[in-house]
């Protein structure tokens, strides 16, 4: 059982590799020239957001029971479950800021919310690598 777990972990975790790519793809928004290629490459990337959205969950359920069955440190774990926590909240907030901008088909949105949708992804993609760190380094 636990082999089905790790696979599921390690599946997840790669899955969520997207929210390190997430801030360069964001940047490459503005440089479409037309609104709606931006609405069409957000639209993509509100897809991918949901896809990581859904790794987290599986990575942090699989990873939940793991650790129960290996002696981590209490601040080991404790950080892990505030980090996690931290991603699904900015990924949540993320989402919204994505949903927001597409409600124009034409792109019309999209510059009222691509400097949220930025910042949000930057700071997501500095959170997983701490997350990747934290996993790769346990205490």
């Amino acid at each position: 059982m636990q082999q089905v777990f790790l696979y599921l972990h390690v599946l997840g975790a790669i899955l969520m590799g997207f929210y390190l790519m997430l801030p360069f793809l964001a940047m490459r928004v503005e440089a479409l020239q037309s609104g709606t290629a931006q609405f069409g490459f957000l639209n993509v990337l509100f897809a991918a957001n949901r896809a990581g959205q859904l790794a987290l969950v599986i990575t942090f359920l699989s990873g939940g029971y793991m650790v129960s069955k290996a002696p981590y440190s209490v601040l080991w774990m404790v950080l892990a479950v505030v980090l996690f926590l931290a991603i699904g909240a900015l990924t949540g907030i993320l989402g919204s800021k994505m949903r927001k901008a597409l409600q124009d088909s034409a792109g019309g949105n999209i510059k009222a919310h691509i400097g949220s949708i930025k910042s949000l992804s930057v700071i997501n993609g500095i959170i997983f690598f701490l997350v990747v760190t934290l996993m790769k380094f346990p205490f």
